[in-house]
């Protein structure tokens, strides 16, 4: 037998059971009403890269792919029928400048951009929705992936964060000027 390594996985299996409460609404709060010297490092703990006015740009801390990421609205909504048009309209925008980002620093070949809504459609966070932007290769699905049912990433979380955030410093809160 081969052994895959991702030791970044024990920080998660040791916390299971601490876990309260909503894993997006932790990294919401933390960061909002700080000092900006202070919500930067927090927004760096919890991989947010961007916050706009109803949403934020999160990291995947369980990655599919490398630059796995998702836009979450500040609203905890189980549904996308109880978003807003304005969530909704900025997530999109967000969407938009999320694969520009991607592409300028990863140049996938594709991109799975989408939501699971309800555990039935494989939501993982059922009760507060979020929109995937997943950048893709072709051949990034090999026999490790299919047959061993694992992922194998070329970098760490904390290499993704700092090869994204500087496009998306360059985003303004107001999404409306995005592309």
């Amino acid at each position: 037998m081969e052994h895959i390594w991702s030791p970044w996985r024990y920080k998660y299996i040791a916390s299971v059971d601490e876990r309260r409460g909503c894993v997006f609404c932790k990294p919401r709060d933390e960061g909002r009403d700080q000092r900006a010297d202070q919500g930067e490092v927090r927004d760096r703990e919890n991989l947010v890269l961007h916050r706009a006015e109803l949403n934020f740009v999160i990291l995947n801390l369980f990655p599919y792919t490398s630059g796995h990421l998702m836009i979450v609205p500040y609203d905890h909504v189980g549904s996308l029928l109880s978003l807003n048009a304005a969530a909704t309209s900025e997530m999109m925008e967000l969407a938009k400048a999320a694969q520009k980002a991607l592409q300028a620093e990863y140049k996938p070949d594709g991109f799975n951009i989408g939501m699971n809504l309800g555990r039935s459609a494989g939501a993982g966070v059922a009760d507060h929705i979020h929109l995937h932007v997943v950048p893709r290769w072709v051949g990034d699905a090999n026999y490790v992936s299919i047959i061993g049912e694992t992922r194998v990433l070329p970098e760490d979380l904390s290499t993704t964060y700092d090869r994204l955030r500087p496009y998306f410093k360059a985003v303004p809160d107001d999404t409306s000027e995005i592309c």
